[in-house]
């Protein structure tokens, strides 16, 4: 995945003796990842590629029209700052 416009670095991660890997704690507070977060696991050639699995967006409705205040922070808080 070299060249990718979008790549930054945040360190490096060691496999532990059980398989484990630690996403560095910059990463995480970035990506606003949190315990349970799922990840699907994708290899592409040698590299190996963590794809987080966001869920289901749900159509929510209200009798009154919806207020300036309703979405202003929508886009961090259901997108990840995506």
């Amino acid at each position: 995945m070299s060249g990718s416009e979008n790549q930054e670095e945040y360190g490096t991660a060691q496999l532990n003796h059980r398989g484990r890997l630690t996403i560095p704690k910059a990463l995480r507070d970035d990506l606003n990842l949190e315990d349970g977060t799922e990840f699907r696991v994708v290899r592409e050639g040698g590299d190996i590629r963590l794809v987080r699995e966001l869920p289901d967006l749900e159509t929510v409705t209200r009798d009154e029209e919806w207020g300036s205040e309703a979405f202003r922070d929508a886009g961090d808080s259901t997108f990840g700052g995506r």
